[in-house]
């Protein structure tokens, strides 16, 4: 039940995102726009975003080290089934991943989760510092009269940043602690479940102690330059991934900023509309970003949206069902780590 309920609340998130994209559009007029995109651009977008998986799988090679040190090309599996498990309800992607990453090298499901928390961690950092930029030096990209769901594009941008703020102080403060202090956050910890029956004050102990394995990589300064590096790299090639679609449009404006609004607008869309595999909330910062704000054609604006969407979640199903069936694993278990999230 709790699936189906997850499911139900993600598709009508998605279906509305999806009519708010499409509403306006002809889909006569949408399917012949596919014929006039120059599909050879697709070939460097599809190698730029495999790239960006693979500076994904480096940095998290660097994350786990303290737990066990894993080949790179041991970590695809886990990462990419992990990232079309997105297509589940609730978007379970991140628990398939620690899943799968301690059935596979007998790593603590708890450690595998924190350094997912940590990988995660970076990763809204920087956002953040993408966001503060178009704040800083395109302000006026905001004024968009845009809205969805009633609620301004300014508004929603705006609202974004701020509880990612917190939410990075929060995650800095909490890691901090469970590494410097740990013993001062397990009395606290123990303090807050004394209530529940002294059975699972044991477990609870030895789950915030594998947790904080996942955490340890956080005290070697030379590990976080590393994955720094590798976070500056995940991101360049996110942002790089969509030049190919701007030349299959032939649209005019290919510059770097236009490349970042976007993404900043897809990055925060799809967290803020949870979709399954990012259906609706993909597409409607596409279309936010090409149309209201860079003044694309409509039309020009949905198509590329979609074709964009497409191409990424296409990548993240082929590799996925690829590491599946190579791995001989068990959609129903995939399924079932889902449930019991």
């Amino acid at each position: 039940m709790k699936s189906v309920r997850n499911l139900i609340i993600g598709l009508v998130i998605a279906a509305g995102a999806l009519y708010y994209t499409l509403h306006n559009v002809s889909m006569k007029n949408l399917a012949a726009s596919f014929k006039t995109v120059d599909y050879v651009y697709i070939v460097p977008a599809v190698f730029i975003i495999m790239l960006s998986y693979l500076f994904r799988a480096l940095r998290w090679r660097i994350l786990i080290s303290p737990m066990k040190q894993v080949d790179v090309s041991g970590l695809f599996s886990p990462l990419m089934v992990g990232y079309m498990a997105n297509i589940l309800p609730a978007r379970a992607g991140e628990l398939v991943r620690a899943y799968l990453l301690g059935n596979k090298h007998g790593i603590p499901f708890s450690g595998a989760f924190a350094s997912i928390i940590v990988e995660r961690l970076f990763d809204i950092v920087s956002i953040l510092l993408l966001f503060t930029w178009v704040f800083m030096f395109n302000a006026e990209v905001l004024s968009s009269e845009a809205t969805i769901s009633g609620v301004s594009l300014q508004t929603l941008v705006t609202r974004f940043g701020q509880l990612s703020a917190i939410l990075v102080v929060a995650l800095i403060g909490f890691i901090y602690m469970m590494v410097a202090h740990k013993k001062k956050l397990m009395t606290i910890i123990r303090w807050v479940i004394r209530p529940l029956p002294v059975k699972w004050h044991d477990k609870v102990a030895h789950l915030v102690e594998e947790f904080s394995q996942g955490c340890m990589i956080t005290k070697d300064l030379a590990a976080l330059f590393k994955i720094t590096l590798y976070t500056v790299l995940v991101w360049a090639a996110i942002i790089a991934s969509y030049l190919p679609f701007y030349f299959a449009y032939d649209l005019d404006n290919k510059s770097l900023e236009s490349l970042i609004i976007l993404t900043v607008l897809v990055s925060i869309f799809i967290v803020v509309l949870p979709t399954p595999a990012w259906l609706g909330s993909f597409n409607a910062a596409i279309l936010i970003g090409l149309h209201d704000i860079m003044k694309v054609p409509e039309l020009t604006a949905v198509s590329f949206g979609m074709v964009v969407w497409a191409v990424n979640f296409g990548v993240i199903l082929l590799c996925g069902f690829y590491f599946i069936l190579h791995d001989h694993l068990s959609v129903k278990t995939l399924v079932q780590v889902e449930e019991d999230g």
